[in-house]
């Protein structure tokens, strides 16, 4: 239910709202959200503030803008963007339970094409860059800084790929997943384990073995869903049929 904001942070706060009622489907495509009159009052907000809200959930790809026809809800799913994902995440346990399987099933795919390029193009340069997260990964002393220390291994990885929408994709989805990762941070595989992995695809990387990188980053990344699944006790959350690297 839509109840009164508060004064600061007017306009996304509005946007917080609606956009959860529109995410969690209690606003259908296709659906006009209330008139400003109405909606201005419902939520105890100037009208100034609100038009401000329906611009950004706009830019969100959420709903559509038009003079005489009000303002009408998009199907996200054909109109969104990759930074939706931060918010459909809050929503896995209601009404977008696939979201994460989805997020970790596109990680392994995304990991293994990045590891393979940076191996083709990078080499000893590439290992270079990874090396300081592998060690950080090896002093770290806590779940959460191993998982923080994993991700930005392959983060340094997709730099290495030489592919700038790569990298602009991973620095979105990098800030999209900061406050998830304490929970992420427990799907990991054991501390051995993800340093042992750090190691080996280094090692791969600097070959320049293109094909033996993007396998043991494949290997990896499918362990890690296949342990959400297990820990969350989520069958349905089992990584689908997916082509080997």
């Amino acid at each position: 239910m839509l109840k009164p904001v508060e004064k600061q942070r007017v306009a996304e706060e509005i946007v917080e709202q609606l956009r959860s009622l529109i995410l969690t489907g209690q606003y259908a495509p296709g659906d006009k959200l209330p008139p400003e009159r109405e909606l201005s009052k419902r939520l105890g907000v100037n009208r100034a503030s609100l038009r401000e809200a329906h611009k950004k959930l706009e830019h969100l790809g959420l709903v559509r803008i038009r003079q005489g026809d009000g303002t009408r809800v998009q199907n996200f799913m054909e109109t969104g963007g990759i930074e939706l994902v931060q918010h459909l995440l809050p929503l896995a346990s209601g009404s977008h339970p696939e979201i994460i399987r989805d997020l970790l099933e596109f990680r392994r795919l995304f990991g293994r094409e990045v590891a393979r390029l940076a191996a083709y193009r990078g080499g000893k340069d590439a290992a270079a860059k990874l090396r300081p997260m592998a060690d950080r990964a090896e002093r770290a002393a806590s779940a959460l800084d191993l998982f923080e220390a994993d991700f930005e291994l392959y983060v340094a990885l997709t730099q290495a790929s030489g592919n700038q929408v790569m990298v602009l994709l991973i620095n979105t989805v990098r800030e999209g997943l900061r406050s998830f990762t304490p929970l992420l941070s427990n799907l990991a595989a054991s501390p051995d384990g993800v340093r042992k992995h750090h190691r080996e695809l280094i090692a791969a990387v600097e070959a320049k073995n293109a094909e033996l990188a993007a396998r043991l980053a494949d290997e990896y990344l499918k362990g890690g869903a296949e342990l959400a699944a297990r820990l969350g006790g989520r069958p349905e959350l089992a990584p689908l049929p997916m082509p080997g690297a």
